[in-house]
């Protein structure tokens, strides 16, 4: 169905434009949804309720002003899709004098009717596609039905094997289905892969069973292509291969794998995780249990948290994280001390270094995330 409320408007108003005249736009009852003159909204206009039925253009003369409901001089003409009228156009003025400009309004208005509905045709296409893969990815039944609607909607899914997930860094809104069909155009990973939109910032592809480092070359490819035509940044996991009806199993993987790619900014695939395994398994009551054990009342100490960052990264080398700092060791040192003193933990002890790790990885995760 046509949308009157938010093209009508928009159509007459520039057809008014382009004519100097008035127009309105009557839906097929006959009831005007569109016009230049909104005192006008909503009346009945039986002029074009009778061009509607007759399918064919009619004039408004004096006589008809006179004998029809809700009618101004000019000419009303019928809106015809595939034969079929969906609403009628009308314009005030000397009908005989207004009639080229009409049918040529006419003409322009039957294209832009044409190419909405078929914009619409491809969105609520688009999005049975996205609803069949959430279902396809967090329900339970693949039965004889499920691979039916798939089929319906042109997708063989035992076809497909293994999903990669992009996200977006700093992504404000969800990619309009024109830039999906782009992208979707531009890849090289696979003839047979899907792009499917997923959340405000992230996308999906499904994948068939293919050369993981085929894989990973054209993505790379892919992604380098978003960044220059939408300046953002794109992070991507893929989780590992699996059987079409556990793809919520490499799903999962790949949510897990775009997490760390987000540290990293480049490609991850889940089998390459390790701790960040551990990390994204901790539920957030425990985690917040055990930063309140561990490095809490340093949250306050920003010096002596970034010192031990540094630290770390420095692989625990007490001369180069000086260097690093532009301190002396003897300064490093105390700060060291100052840290066991608030948090309990030994800085030479490897299972308390151990903690002190842990808790650092999970803050940066925690600040990650609220970002």
């Amino acid at each position: 169905m046509f949308q009157f409320d938010t093209l009508g408007q928009e159509m007459v108003k520039e057809f008014s434009n382009l004519i100097q005249q008035e127009v309105i736009l009557t839906d097929r009852r006959g009831f005007i949804q569109a016009s230049t003159d909104v005192t006008r909204l909503n009346q009945f206009h039986e002029g074009a309720l009778l061009c509607i039925r007759q399918k064919e253009m009619l004039y408004m003369a004096d006589e008809e002003v006179e004998r029809l409901r809700g009618v101004r001089k000019g000419i009303v003409l019928p809106i015809l899709i595939e034969g079929e009228p969906i609403a009628a156009l009308g314009i005030t003025g000397e009908p005989k004098m207004i009639r080229p400009q009409a049918q040529l309004i006419l003409r322009v208005a039957e294209l832009f009717i044409q190419d909405s509905l078929k914009r619409k045709q491809k969105d609520e296409k688009v999005r049975d596609m996205e609803f069949f893969v959430f279902d396809w990815l967090t329900g339970t039944r693949k039965d004889e039905r499920f691979m039916e609607r798939g089929t319906l909607l042109g997708i063989d899914v035992t076809l497909y094997r293994q999903v990669a997930v992009l996200e977006v860094v700093d992504l404000l809104e969800q990619f309009s289905v024109e830039e999906m069909e782009t992208f979707a155009s531009i890849q090289n990973i696979h003839d047979s892969m899907k792009m499917i939109r997923w959340a405000q910032n992230k996308i999906l592809l499904l994948l068939p069973e293919m050369n993981q480092e085929t894989l990973e070359h054209e993505l790379k490819f892919l992604l380098l292509h978003m960044k220059r035509r939408k300046k953002i940044q794109v992070v991507a996991g893929i989780g590992e291969p699996t059987h079409y009806f556990d793809l919520a199993k490499s799903f999962a993987q790949a949510e897990r794998a775009v997490n760390a790619s987000k540290k990293s900014g480049e490609i991850v695939f889940e089998h390459e995780l390790r701790l960040e395994i551990i990390l994204q398994s901790i539920p957030e009551a425990v985690r917040a249990d055990f930063l309140g054990r561990t490095v809490a009342p340093l949250i306050k100490e920003e010096e002596l948290m970034n010192n031990l960052k540094i630290w770390f990264s420095e692989n625990q080398s007490m001369q180069n994280t000086a260097q690093r700092l532009h301190i002396h060791k003897n300064t490093l040192s105390y700060r060291l001390q100052k840290i066991e003193q608030l948090t309990g933990l030994s800085v030479w002890s490897t299972h308390d270094v151990f903690l002190l790790y842990l808790a650092l990885c999970l803050m940066e995760e925690q600040l990650s995330n609220n970002e």
